[in-house]
């Protein structure tokens, strides 16, 4: 249930540094992950109040014992204005919010809570949204988080190697994920990380694609996207697998990816801009005329959720962040044409100080 990290409450401090930075007096942290990172416990609901000084968990009834007994920051209970008198107590005007995490739902009972607060006479208090903030929050991963994001990859290895020694012509997509997901289990996963995409022939052309019905024939590519969950963190892979007498089109698709992966690999080190990656992948694609069958963004962050911040693409909000040692991504070109198939590859990889290192086997 409980992280190991939290001995020392640096995370907890790593976002009260970011709060004094910013000169902000509270923010509120109801994600579950978030809430998970910060405490080292699962709780399906909770609120966490971190001021530059003080951070005080309130959770209701079902989690009281469990996070009096082993959360990382003190705990009470979550009753009437409890929350509100916290932030009485650190005189704070203002409490910054995830908008990203927060429902409307939420925010209009905080915000009704407020209300009520106000009217008794007590201290003024503002929601302020700032999603740059908890984005940042689980950016950087510590030794710890390293380490377990390299054993998770080290597990779904294992079984994707699984799944070549089951593929076999007749056996169905959803064998094939079915079988994937018994062995990664009885191996030591959680759960699996998200739905296996196994697809089979032009199937492989929908880069979302669910297993189905449909029965693997020798001379036909295997488009095979997997992640699993081990001690919380995720791990995320693709690979594409071409029959022996392949399609010439289907070979300079694969060629290509691989090709487009390998330069935007050659750029990732600390100080360049995550949109670079992207154009350096696309740049190799352009030559070959292939560009326009690129269809999703080249990778994202990944950690306790699959899929985290940034994304990874030229354009868009992400496009200028930074790589930091410590930053943990995938690098994932695909190219995908409607009725003839798709390729993808796809590999987690750690900023290191000079460069990165794979957490993904090379198989290609």
């Amino acid at each position: 249930m409980r992280s190991s990290n939290f001995s020392k409450n640096e995370r907890i401090h790593k976002v009260q540094a970011a709060l004094k930075e910013q000169r902000a007096e509270l923010c509120l942290i109801t994600n579950p992950v978030d809430l998970y990172y910060l405490t080292g416990l699962n709780l399906s609901s909770g609120k966490l109040l971190v001021h530059p000084r003080l951070a005080l968990l309130f959770v209701d009834g079902r989690y009281i014992q469990v996070a009096e007994e082993k959360s990382a920051v003190p705990a009470v209970l979550d009753e009437a204005d409890a929350l509100l008198r916290f932030c009485e107590r650190t005189e704070a005007k203002k409490i910054i919010f995830d908008p990203k995490a927060t429902s409307f739902l939420q925010y209009q009972q905080f915000k009704m809570q407020i209300e009520g607060f106000q009217k008794k006479g007590r201290r003024r208090l503002s929601l302020i949204p700032d999603q740059e903030l908890f984005q940042r929050m689980r950016l950087i991963k510590d030794a710890g988080e390293l380490k377990a994001l390299q054993r998770s990859a080290a597990l779904l290895w294992k079984g994707y190697q699984h799944i070549l020694r089951i593929l076999k012509p007749g056996i169905t997509e959803k064998d094939v994920a079915r079988e994937f997901e018994i062995y990664c289990l009885q191996e030591g996963a959680e759960k699996l990380a998200f739905d296996p995409i196994i697809a089979f022939g032009p199937n492989s052309a929908m880069p979302h694609y669910r297993a189905g019905k449909a029965k693997w024939k020798k001379n036909q590519i295997v488009l095979i996207d997997i992640g699993v969950v081990l001690n919380q963190y995720h791990s995320d892979m693709t690979r594409t697998i071409l029959p022996a007498n392949c399609n010439p089109f289907l070979q300079k698709m694969y060629d290509t990816v691989l090709q487009a992966q390998r330069a935007a690999l050659k750029m990732c080190r600390p100080g360049v801009k995550i949109g670079q990656l992207d154009l350096a992948a696309r740049k190799v694609m352009k030559c070959m005329k292939l560009e326009p069958f690129f269809l999703h963004s080249l990778g994202h962050g990944i950690g306790l959720e699959t899929h985290e911040f940034p994304r990874i693409r030229a354009v868009g909000a992400d496009s200028d962040v930074q790589l930091e040692e410590g930053m943990v991504i995938t690098v994932e070109p695909g190219l995908y044409v409607a009725g003839k198939g798709g390729v993808r590859y796809e590999d987690t990889i750690a900023i290191t100080k000079n460069g990165y290192v794979n957490f993904s086997p090379r198989s290609g």
